[in-house]
């Protein structure tokens, strides 16, 4: 799995947090959320984070 999202934003931090407590492995991919890019708006069209990319690809 991958999460694309802000270092600096409250709710990536939590889902980073999450992520540890459950034990799961997760590579953080840092974009800016303020001048989002291609990447971010292909799994997010409103260019929110955070986006956790499943290994099958799809975002969530």
């Amino acid at each position: 799995m991958q999460l694309i999202g802000s270092p600096t934003s409250p709710y990536v931090r939590k889902v980073r947090v999450y992520l540890a407590e459950a034990g799961t492995t997760c590579d953080f991919l840092p974009l800016d959320a303020w001048h989002p890019d291609a990447r971010l708006l292909d799994m997010a069209p409103l260019g929110k984070v955070p986006v956790l990319v499943r290994d099958d690809g799809s975002p969530l």
